[in-house]
């Protein structure tokens, strides 16, 4: 093999730029924090980061839906919470009318009471969410659940469309509600099906008038309307039990899967310090001998 003086020089400038490019590899992995720049570097582990990634996104995208899902309910529980309430204490205010004791004026009393927990309900039906969506209108998100008509009888104005939402592994839960599966119609022992608000109207007008038999009729249409609420209850508490199950589940597969995608992607700030202070240590030895080299001429470097 035959040393001559441009075969050092090209052999220590070589050096220096395999030092010098990995150094700024290292540098670079730095800056961005990332053991791999561009998929070319690693093939196996760009596709394997890719599809971490999307697993990431699709996870993500699903809580984002429950959380939505999630905030709904909440919504729909205060809504159906206080519209319970409001069913117990106009019952109770119908026992009071329905007593034979009562005077018609006192039973007048109690009429406007009543008129004015009914109005309270026709909003609570019109409840909307954090988005403003209307909770009880079905799909038709936008149009009040609820409203009076010319002759001042209230109309349903929703659909009775039901939307589901995917809560885990070939499970759904009821995202959108009829107002009609809520606030429903009371079947009464004759098997005269009346409309929700129209019986509490019916009741009302009774208790004015002072007539017993349909003060009483509006009793047990009270009973039944505060069965169908409490359902409802309970099918609220169960799709927010099951989606918040599903949360967690998602949160910890995420949790998962960017821990796995850390440990691929994300630079080891330690060892890449520890390697740039080698490099550099090691370019600057390059370049030492460099200099020594390119300062002598081939018969120096013999007689050296």
């Amino acid at each position: 093999m035959k040393i001559s003086t441009s075969f050092l020089f090209d052999r220590a400038t070589e050096r220096m730029s395999n030092i010098q490019n990995r150094l700024a590899t290292t540098q670079a992995q730095m800056a961005e924090s990332k053991q791999i720049l561009s998929p070319s570097d690693a093939p196996d582990q760009a596709a394997a980061i890719q599809r971490l990634k999307g697993e990431v996104q699709r996870q993500d995208s699903h809580m984002r839906t429950l959380d939505v899902a999630m905030r709904r309910y909440t919504a729909e529980e205060t809504a159906l919470g206080a519209s319970n309430d409001i069913l117990t204490r106009m019952k109770e205010l119908g026992i009071q009318a329905a007593n034979d004791t009562l005077a018609p004026d006192d039973r007048k009393g109690v009429a406007v009471e009543l008129k004015a927990l009914r109005n309270q309900l026709l909003s609570l039906g019109n409840t909307r969410d954090d988005t403003g969506n209307y909770l009880f209108s079905g799909t038709r998100v936008n149009t009040p659940a609820f409203a009076e008509d010319a002759s001042g009888q209230v109309v349903y104005q929703g659909d009775q469309t039901q939307t589901r939402i995917p809560a885990g592994e070939e499970r759904t839960v009821q995202f959108t509600r009829a107002g009609t599966d809520v606030f429903s119609r009371v079947v009464r022992d004759s098997g005269e099906s009346v409309g929700f608000f129209n019986a509490l109207d019916h009741m009302i007008e009774g208790v004015e008038g002072s007539k017993t038999d349909d003060i009483r009729q509006g009793i047990s249409d009270l009973q039944q309307m505060h069965s169908n609420l409490t359902l409802s209850q309970v099918q609220n508490g169960s799709d927010q039990t099951v989606v918040q199950s599903q949360l967690d589940v998602l949160d910890e597969t995420s949790l998962r899967f960017k821990s796995t995608l850390s440990e691929i992607e994300d630079l080891d700030y330690a060892a890449a310090v520890t390697r740039m202070n080698k490099e550099m240590m090691a370019l600057e030895a390059a370049m030492g001998s460099f200099s020594k080299i390119s300062g002598l001429s081939l018969f120096d470097y013999i007689r050296g």
